[in-house]
C-alpha cells in the first residue's frame, strides 16, 4: 500500500519536485515538460501511471497527508509561485523537506543576537532545569539574557525561577494579543552587569485561563502567529542590547517549536534521556537540527542517579552512537550542497563525540530548582562548560556595572554605612519587578531597603517605621492609624483601602500631606466604597508602586493579627483585579513570623512573589569589613587593614568578597583565639552571633548560619567606644598590649552588649505582638518582668517544665505564658531541639541577653 513517503519517492523519479508550505496544506509541486499543453485531468492519469497507482488511491494519499498536488511546466510554477516562500511552518513541511533532502542556507545567522533553542521529545528530561542553569552563568558572566517560555501546554519557567508573572505586558500571551509593551520580569541579579529577563508564558491570574486556552488552539490554527511574535520579541532584544535569547520549546510534536526554530535560527539543545523511548522521534529530532545547519545543536542527557560514568556509557553506547548519527546527517546534508565540499572530509559520529553530554546526578537539586554555580558538583560545571564551549558562549561580557550598582554609595538616611549589595537589593531595585513580599526577621534590613527603594524612585512609601528620617509615608505607629484601626476593627479591610485612596491623591505620599488625605477618607460614610473611588481616580494614570512597612508596630496586640490579614487579602484583591493591577504595585516589608497569620492560601499568595531576606557567613562578613572602614577609631588603630578593605571594597560592597579573604582581614584586628573558652576567635565571630534557625522555606547554601547586621553593627561600635552599658562597664585598653588586636575582654563585653540591645529591639515589638493585658503600659512591664524572669533558667528545657518555672516567678497565666513564648519562638529567640521531642532551646543570640545557663540534658 502506497502511503506519502512513498509517494515522494516515486514522484522524485518522473518529475522535479518542488514543496511550499501554505498552511495547513504542502503543495506538492511536480514540474515537467510533458505537462505542456496537457490538461489537468489528463496531467492527473499520466501522473498517476507513471507511479503505478489510480486515481483514487492517489487523492486518498493526498487527502491523508494533507497535500495539494500541483502538476506544472517550469513556466507555470515560476509565475504561480514567484516567490517559492512558505506561509508558516510545521512537522509535516519540514518531514517532506527532509524526505526531499531539500537544505536552508548554511549560513551562521546574521542576527545580532546570539538564539538558543531548547527541545525535547519527551517530558521529564530537565529541559527547563537546563535552560534555567545556563541562562544564570552566562548572567554570571556578564551576559545579558533574554528568556522566553514557549511552552504553551506546560509552561515551567516560572516556577524555575520563582517568580510570579501578573500582566500580559510580561508574557508571550501578552505579545501574541499585541499589548503595546514589551516588559520582561527580571529574575537573576547576579554581581555585574549581566542580568536574567524572563517573558514567562502567561500571566499566573486565572481570569487568563480563557486566554491562555485560546493561545494554545490558534498556535494549531494560526502558525504565522508565532512567527509574527518571535519577530517581534528578536526587535525587542536587539533594541535592548541583550546579548542572549534562550527559549524553552514545548515537547513532543506541538506546533509551536518549528516556527520559532524557522524565525530565528540558533542551535538547539536536544534533551533526552537514554530510555530507548526517543526512538520514534529520530526523523522528528533531524527537523529541529536541520533549522541550523551551521550549527544544528547538541545531546544532553540527565543520567539519574549516581552510576558510575565510564559504566553508563558503556551500557548506552548504541543509543548515544544513535543520536550522534542524526547529528552526522543533519551536518553532512548541508555540508554537501556547500561549494567547498570534499567527499574525503565527511564526518562521522566519532567526530562529534563532544556533542553528546552527560549532566550527572547532582545532590545540589534537593536543596534547590535551580542551584547558584557554586553548590553544583565538579561534574556539573564541567558539563556546563562543555556546553556553552559547543554553543558558542564561553566566553565572557565586561562593562562598567554603574547601571546596576547605583544603590551602592552611602547612604544618607540614619543609617550612615555603605550599603552591601545583596540579591534582594539587586532584584528590587530593577523598575517593574514582581515582588510583592519581603520577609525577614527583625535586623535582616527590610527598613534599610524600603529607604534605598524609595530613593531610586522604584517605590513610593505609605507605611513606614516611625523612626523613619525621611518625610515620606505614614509613620507607624501614628495618630491617624491609631484613630483608623479603632474606627474600621470591624471592617479591617477599609483601613487599607482608604489608606490607598489617600495615597492616590498624594502626588508624593509625603508624611503630611498623606496624613491629612487619610484623615479626610475616615470621615467618609460608613456607606462608602473606596474601591470605586480608586479605580475612578487610577484611570488613565502612571502606574505607581507604594511600600508598606512598619506593620509590627502599628497596631495593638489584640488588633496585629485581624489587620494583617485584611492587608493579605487587600494585597491579594489587588494583584487579582486587572483593573488595580494595571495601575498599582503593592511591596510589603514584614517580618516573617507574621506571615503565617495571612490566612489559608497564603504559600498559593507568596509563590513566585516574594524575597526572605538573611544574611549567610560571607554577606555579614563583607557587612562587617564595610563597617570597620567608616569607623575612625579602626582607622587609626589597624591602617594597614584599612588599606586591605580599600583595595577590596568593589567586592566588598557586593558582598563577594570569599569568607576566608574576609576572615584573614578581620584576623589583623582581632586575636587568633579567644582564651576565656578556648575557641577560635573566626568560630566565635560565626557562632555566638548567628542564628541557625531559619525562616525560609528553601535555604539554597549550605551555610545554614543566619545573621542580623544591626548587632554586628552595634558590637563594632561598643569596642570603638566603650561607654558604660547595662551588661557592665569596660575598664583598660581597648588593645592588647604588645600585640596590638582588640582586646578579649572587650570583644566579650561588646557582644553581650550588643545582643541586649536587639533583645530591647525586640522587646518592643513584643509589646505588640503579645497581649498580656489590655492596658499597653501594663503590658509592658508584663512583658518585662516575663524576660527577665528567664535568667537562671536552663537551656535546653522542656516547655511544661520552663512553663511552670516562670508561673512561680511572674504573676501571669500558664496559657499566655505559653502563647508568648510560641511567639518568641517565632521571632527566632527560641528553637526547637533537634531530636529532642517537646523541648526548645534559646537561640544562640539570645543565651548571654537572656542569661540562661546552658546545660547538657539527656533525653
Amino acid at each position: 500500500m502506497m502511503n506519502a513517503h512513498r509517494l515522494l519517492k516515486a514522484a522524485k523519479k518522473v518529475c522535479e519536485i518542488k514543496t511550499v508550505f501554505r498552511f495547513p496544506y504542502v503543495h506538492l509541486i511536480c514540474i515537467s515538460s510533458r505537462f505542456n499543453e496537457v490538461e489537468l485531468d489528463d496531467r492527473e492519469l499520466d501522473f498517476c501511471r507513471s507511479i503505478k497507482i489510480n486515481v483514487a488511491e492517489l487523492r486518498k494519499i493526498l487527502h491523508n497527508s494533507l497535500l495539494s498536488l500541483r502538476l506544472l511546466t517550469a513556466d507555470e510554477f515560476l509565475e504561480e509561485y514567484p516567490n517559492n516562500k512558505n506561509r508558516g511552518h510545521h512537522w509535516l513541511s519540514a518531514l517532506i523537506d527532509q524526505e526531499l533532502k531539500e537544505i536552508s542556507s548554511t549560513e551562521e545567522p546574521s542576527t545580532r543576537i546570539k538564539v538558543i533553542h531548547f527541545y525535547g521529545y519527551k517530558g521529564g528530561q530537565a529541559r527547563s532545569t537546563l535552560l534555567g542553569l545556563l541562562s544564570t552563568t552566562l548572567a554570571e558572566d556578564g551576559w545579558k539574557v533574554l528568556v522566553v517560555d514557549s511552552d504553551i501546554e506546560a509552561p515551567s519557567l516560572d516556577i524555575i525561577y520563582a517568580r510570579t508573572s501578573r500582566t500580559l505586558s510580561s508574557t508571550l500571551l501578552g505579545v501574541i494579543q499585541s499589548t503595546s509593551d514589551i516588559i520582561p520580569e527580571r529574575v537573576r541579579t547576579p554581581e555585574g552587569s549581566g542580568y536574567v529577563d524572563l517573558l514567562a508564558c502567561r500571566p499566573k491570574l486565572a481570569e487568563f485561563d480563557i486566554d491562555a486556552s485560546a493561545f494554545a488552539l490558534r498556535c494549531a490554527l494560526e502558525p504565522m502567529i508565532i512567527e509574527d511574535a518571535a519577530k517581534r520579541i528578536v526587535e525587542f532584544a536587539i533594541e535592548n542590547k541583550y546579548d542572549a535569547l534562550l527559549i524553552d520549546h514545548r515537547s513532543g510534536l506541538s506546533p509551536v517549536p518549528l516556527p520559532w526554530m524557522n524565525t530565528l535560527p540558533g542551535p538547539t539543545v536536544v534533551c533526552v534521556r537514554l530510555d530507548e523511548q526517543w526512538r520514534p522521534a529520530e526523523h522528528f529530532i533531524k527537523s529541529v537540527l536541520r533549522t541550523n545547519s551551521a550549527n544544528p545543536g547538541v545531546f544532553v542527557s540527565w543520567k539519574p542517579d549516581d552510576e558510575n560514568l565510564d559504566s553508563y556509557r558503556h551500557r548506552n553506547n548504541p543509543q548515544i552512537d544513535a543520536l550522534l548519527e542524526i547529528l552526522v546527517e543533519a551536518i553532512s546534508e548541508a555540508a554537501e550542497i556547500s561549494d567547498s565540499f570534499e567527499e574525503e572530509a565527511e564526518i562521522s559520529s566519532v567526530e562529534l563525540e563532544d556533542h553528546w553530554i552527560v549532566w550527572s546526578y547532582d545532590s545540589a537539586f534537593r536543596q534547590s530548582r535551580l542551584p547558584e554555580k557554586n553548590q553544583l558538583s565538579g561534574l556539573s560545571i564541567e558539563s556546563l562548560n562543555k556546553l556553552r564551549s559547543i554553543l558558542n558562549v564561553s566566553y565572557k561580557i565586561t562593562e562598567s556595572s554603574a547601571e546596576n550598582t547605583l544603590l551602592l554609595s552611602p547612604s544618607g538616611a540614619s543609617d550612615e554605612g555603605d550599603l552591601i549589595q545583596t540579591e534582594a537589593l539587586r532584584e528590587l531595585s530593577v523598575h517593574n519587578n514582581s515582588i510583592s513580599y519581603i520577609l525577614g526577621r527583625k535586623g535582616t534590613g527590610k527598613t534599610r531597603l524600603l529607604r534605598e527603594l524609595s530613593k531610586a524612585g522604584v517605590g513610593e512609601p505609605l507605611l513606614v517605621d516611625s523612626n523613619s528620617k525621611d518625610n515620606k509615608g505614614l509613620k507607624s505607629p501614628s495618630p491617624e492609624l491609631t484613630r483608623a484601626a479603632d474606627l474600621y476593627k470591624d471592617t479591617p479591610e477599609k483601613l487599607w483601602w482608604h489608606l490607598l485612596s489617600a495615597a492616590i491623591d498624594a502626588p508624593e505620599t509625603s508624611t503630611d500631606e498623606l496624613g491629612r488625605l487619610f484623615s479626610q477618607e475616615m470621615e467618609q460614610p460608613t456607606s462608602d466604597d473606596p474601591i470605586l473611588r480608586i479605580l475612578e481616580k487610577i484611570e488613565g494614570k502612571s502606574k505607581r508602586t507604594f511600600l508598606i512597612d512598619g506593620l509590627e508596630t502599628a497596631f495593638n496586640a489584640k488588633l496585629i493579627f485581624t489587620y494583617t490579614e485584611a492587608l493579605f487579602r487587600f494585597i491579594q484583591t489587588v494583584e487579582t483585579d486587572s483593573r488595580l493591577s494595571k495601575y498599582i504595585h503593592l511591596k510589603l516589608f514584614i517580618r516573617s513570623d507574621l506571615v503565617g497569620r495571612g490566612f489559608q492560601n497564603i504559600e498559593q499568595q507568596l509563590h513566585g512573589k516574594s524575597l526572605y531576606l538573611s544574611w549567610d557567613t560571607q554577606k555579614i562578613f563583607n557587612f562587617i569589613l564595610s563597617r570597620i572602614s567608616r569607623i575612625q577609631w579602626y582607622k587609626e588603630q589597624f591602617p594597614s587593614l584599612i588599606e586591605d578593605i580599600e583595595e577590596n571594597r568593589a567586592d566588598i560592597l557586593k558582598g563577594s568578597l570569599p569568607t576566608e579573604e574576609c576572615e584573614v582581614l578581620l584576623m589583623k584586628a582581632f586575636p587568633e583565639k579567644i582564651r576565656r573558652n578556648n575557641l577560635a576567635t573566626k568560630t566565635f565571630l560565626k557562632t555566638y552571633f548567628a542564628d541557625s534557625a531559619s525562616d525560609r522555606p528553601e535555604i539554597s547554601t549550605s551555610d545554614k548560619l543566619r545573621y542580623y547586621p544591626r548587632v554586628f553593627d552595634k558590637f563594632l561600635q561598643v569596642i570603638a567606644d566603650p561607654q558604660p552599658t547595662d551588661v557592665g562597664s569596660f575598664q583598660g585598653s581597648q588593645t592588647e598590649e604588645g600585640k596590638g588586636k582588640i582586646s578579649q575582654s572587650l570583644i566579650f563585653i561588646a557582644h553581650e552588649a550588643a545582643a541586649r540591645e536587639y533583645l530591647s529591639q525586640l522587646q518592643s515589638e513584643l509589646n505588640y505582638l503579645v497581649s498580656l493585658s489590655d492596658d499597653f503600659s501594663e503590658n509592658q512591664a508584663k512583658i518585662k518582668a516575663l524576660l527577665d524572669a528567664f535568667e537562671g533558667l536552663k537551656t535546653p528545657f522542656k516547655l511544661d517544665e520552663c512553663v511552670s518555672e516562670l508561673t512561680a516567678k511572674v504573676n501571669i497565666d500558664k496559657r499566655d505564658i505559653r502563647t508568648a513564648i510560641e511567639r518568641m519562638k517565632n521571632l527566632g529567640m527560641f528553637e526547637d531541639r533537634p531530636d529532642y521531642p517537646g523541648q526548645l532551646r534559646v537561640g544562640r543570640l539570645f543565651k548571654s541577653s537572656l542569661k540562661m545557663k546552658y546545660v547538657r540534658g539527656k533525653k
